[in-house]
């Protein structure tokens, strides 16, 4: 297995601190648009220095329109990705939906970068799938009351696979791992900064959509080592590798964040671990066993 793979893996798996990490600093007071936004600012901030130092990874300007659209869907992404629980959306649901991402990824990378769709693709997709319903309990969920809820979190899950093939499109265009980080990161800042009026109209629970200076200094190492843990190492380490692996399979690779997400709830706030964790957790890793024991 190429070094590729293991970023790809690694960047999954520290991707999964992203929930817990959130969940975090939602509890002692931030809002969800607010972690969402320092996030990307922290990761554009810590990655700007370096790019001025060694100039040639700045974003040349025939690659400015490619960086803005991928920042509105990187925008998009931290938004979509929480909206339908704003609309009430059961958590379980809203997950699955979001995580329906590797099908959207095998067809767009189809259509859009010519990547084949492979037997062992499909599979290896639906066993991952069939993962995230066992690790959600996804058949506890009596009924769901809001379509918006849905159409926003299906939408979630199609984002976050243009966000992959975004990243993919990077890669062929043979832009370093640094710049795209710095592109998406910081275009992604200023979306979400653009958007915030707009999305004002339609939220108005302050722990959704609150923005406010900043953060109380006594939490800033935790959101040091959290920017750092679910920030800019994890996509550092996923742009690197995604420069020379298919959109469709990083796409399955990235299910591994649901079962990291879940072990370190367990860690953090000491959820339990059933027996869904584990079989469902299992299934997903089986799942990328056989999309990258043999890739092409």
């Amino acid at each position: 297995m190429s070094k590729e793979f293991w970023f790809v893996i690694i960047a999954s798996v520290l991707y999964g601190a992203i929930t817990p990490g959130g969940q975090f600093f939602i509890d002692i007071g931030l809002s969800l648009f607010e972690v969402s936004l320092y996030r990307v600012l922290f990761i554009s901030l810590t990655i700007l220095p370096v790019v001025l130092i060694k100039r040639e990874y700045l974003i040349k300007k025939e690659m400015t329109f490619f960086f803005v659209v991928y920042g509105m869907i990187g925008a998009l992404l931290e938004l979509t990705q929480f909206a339908g629980i704003v609309f009430g959306v059961p958590v379980a649901i809203v997950v699955l939906l979001l995580y329906s991402q590797p099908i959207w990824t095998i067809l767009f990378a189809r259509i859009m970068l010519d990547e084949p769709i492979t037997t062992r693709k499909v599979a290896s997709a639906v066993i991952a799938l069939s993962g995230v319903v066992v690790l959600i309990k996804s058949w506890e969920i009596k009924s769901v009351d809001s379509a918006l809820g849905i159409i926003a979190s299906i939408l979630g899950g199609i984002v976050l696979s243009l966000w992959v093939i975004w990243g993919r499109k990077s890669g062929i265009n043979k832009q370093h791992y640094l710049t795209t980080t710095i592109g998406w990161s910081a275009f992604s800042a200023i979306w979400l900064i653009l958007l915030w009026p707009t999305v004002n109209l339609f939220v108005d629970k302050p722990s959704i959509i609150q923005l406010s200076a900043g953060l109380p200094l006594q939490y800033w190492p935790q959101f040091l080592a959290f920017g750092f843990i679910a920030g800019v190492v994890p996509h550092l380490l996923f742009y690197r590798g995604i420069r020379k692996i298919h959109a469709s399979i990083a796409g399955i690779i990235l299910l591994l964040e649901p079962v990291s997400a879940t072990v370190l709830a367990a860690i953090i706030f000491s959820q339990p671990i059933g027996l869904n964790i584990i079989s469902g957790g299992g299934l997903i890793l089986l799942s990328n066993y056989l999309i990258i024991s043999k890739p092409e």
